[in-house]
């Protein structure tokens, strides 16, 4: 502990009624700032200790074998890339990180700090598909890395990686997954030695499913103060510590048992508005019917933005690597339904321009994929047999029964509500600056 933490630390020692009462602070006001602003870190924690209770081991990749299916209960899974992950510990050495050539295939692996802020990329769009090493070095490693590694510098010693490999058809799944399999982590001291292959399972995703922070009252305080204990804010954090410590939340603290049962259900109260404020915020623009949110980048300063776009999982891609349309409505804002047919035309030349892919995947209210006759997910660039029109135009057929046309450009939908998400994955200028806008979806009948 160096002397400006035990500082901090040592400043939230006081009795949290205390400083309440003394500050004349208005606790609510901070408990709803420090809910707000700890929402990602809490959530990170919760994550990691599920992959730890799952028998997922540290510094070590899990890989999928297959795209994800109806069976994944994870919120919004694509259909288009094979998942990984690996929770890294970098307080004792760094770690490399090897990736093989994959000869343009699209790739990304996302480099996401316990405050989930996906600070690097290693993949097609930022380092290209040639084979590289990456030397991954925490806050407090002061070496050099040898000759033939590109250094990343992670802000914590603990962080998240997530790993996305593009399957280009069924056809292509074992191609895809004899790329994936050669992404390795290896310690620094052992980088002469073999390589530890990564682990595989039917599905890495399902790590991941949507946790609700709203049951854990004033505890939730307790688990972003351990939180802060073991990942130290970097400074570009701005961690609020004074202001913080009027409410009793800090690192090693625990707000909710400090013998207040009047704060305790402040606390409790506050949680509960908080969590509510959160799940509202609404930071998407809206584009011909459809919502699209801009603003996610590698450091997102708005704390509300950034526990907004993390409440339902980690793993939002940054802007620039990809972009997600998404509507629960119809060209009149009727809410989409089973019970109607939908069809939505890309005039010629106004496909998604995107400098990897793109694809338009179908989910239910509850934000599953939704089973279906033909196991058909999305509709995509690489869908097979789909058919263009004898102007160039693009015709997709949403509803429940298959069109009279056939079922080349078919998207089956359920009998009940459901959502659409239009994927760009590496968008070009037009559609980062809103040039390019996708076509409304047109309720038919």
């Amino acid at each position: 502990m160096n002397r400006r933490e035990f500082l901090v630390t040592s400043a939230l020692g006081a009795p949290i009624s205390a400083l309440a009462v003394n500050s004349g602070a208005p606790v609510e006001a901070i408990a709803e700032e420090a809910y707000i602003w700890g929402v990602p870190l809490v959530l990170q924690e919760k994550y990691l200790q599920l992959a730890w209770s799952g028998g997922h081991p540290l510094n070590r990749f899990t890989l999928a074998t297959q795209l994800s299916t109806p069976d994944d209960k994870v919120a919004g899974p694509n259909v288009d890339t094979l998942y990984g992950f690996a929770w890294l510990n970098l307080q004792q050495e760094p770690l490399v990180l090897s990736v093989p050539d994959t000869h343009d295939r699209y790739y990304s692996i996302q480099l996401i700090d316990m405050y989930s802020n996906s600070f690097a990329y290693v993949g097609r769009r930022t380092t290209g598909t040639k084979a590289g090493r990456y030397l991954i070095a925490g806050p407090h490693w002061k070496g050099s890395p040898p000759n033939g590694l590109v250094k990343i510098d992670a802000p914590n010693s603990r962080l998240l990686v997530l790993t996305r490999t593009l399957v280009r058809g069924q056809a292509d799944l074992p191609a895809a997954q004899a790329v994936q399999i050669q992404y390795t982590l290896t310690p620094l001291s052992k980088l002469s030695g073999p390589s530890i292959p990564p682990l595989t399972a039917v599905s890495a995703i399902s790590a991941f499913p949507t946790l609700d922070l709203a049951g854990g009252g004033a505890k939730y305080f307790d688990d972003l103060s351990a939180g802060l204990a073991l990942n130290p804010p970097a400074a570009r954090e701005n961690f609020p510590a004074t202001r913080f410590a009027q409410a009793g939340i800090g690192p090693g603290r625990h707000p909710s048992g400090d013998g207040d049962p009047k704060l305790n259900a402040t606390l409790a109260q506050v949680a509960a508005a908080a969590d509510a404020r959160v799940k509202k915020a609404n930071f998407t623009a809206e584009v011909n019917g459809w919502r699209v949110n801009y603003q996610i980048a590698p450091f997102i300063t708005d704390r509300l933005v950034r526990a907004s776009v993390n409440r339902i999982g980690p793993g939002a891609h940054i802007a620039q690597e990809a972009l997600y349309f998404h509507t629960r409505t119809d060209q009149t804002n009727q809410p989409l339904s089973g019970a109607a047919n939908y069809h939505l035309r890309f005039p010629a030349g106004q496909l998604p321009p995107v400098d990897a892919f793109w694809s338009l995947i179908l989910y239910g209210s509850d934000f599953f994929l939704v089973r279906n006759p033909i196991n058909r997910y999305s509709i995509s660039d690489r869908t097979e047999g789909l058919a263009r029109n004898a102007d160039g135009s693009l015709d997709i057929y949403i509803q429940r029964q298959a069109p009279a046309k056939g079922r080349s450009n078919w998207l089956p939908a359920p009998d009940g509500g459901f959502q659409l998400i239009l994927r760009t994955y590496q968008p070009r200028p037009e559609v980062l600056n809103r040039t390019w806008r996708p076509p409304s979806l047109e309720r038919t009948a």
